[in-house]
């Protein structure tokens, strides 16, 4: 099997618990150490970020930013609370997502 490559997004959704910063550094950062992925993006305002194209390229973040995260209350990408559709009622979204 060949290896995949790629992209990353991340993004922060529902109500920020005390960890929700801790664990996107830890992904940001470990992405960043990756080979395989091409490219770390955070996602501001979780999925709406995304639909509308509105990323962030993490390699061009400050790493003692980044490494402040880790102590950094709230959620540092912002957050939201959107549900999205099931992919049976609305297929053009999700074909969106998946193209972004």
């Amino acid at each position: 099997m060949n290896q995949l490559t790629g992209a990353c997004i991340i993004g922060q959704s529902g109500g920020p618990p005390a960890v929700i910063n801790a664990s996107a550094q830890g992904v940001i950062q470990t992405a960043l150490k990756t080979p395989c992925i091409t490219q770390v993006l955070g996602a501001a305002h979780g999925i709406k970020g995304v639909l509308e194209d509105k990323l962030y390229d993490m390699a061009q973040e400050d790493p003692a930013e980044l490494d402040l995260m880790k102590y950094t209350p709230s959620s540092a990408l912002g957050s939201c609370r959107y549900k999205l559709p099931e992919i049976h009622e609305n297929m053009e979204l999700y074909d969106k997502i998946f193209e972004i």
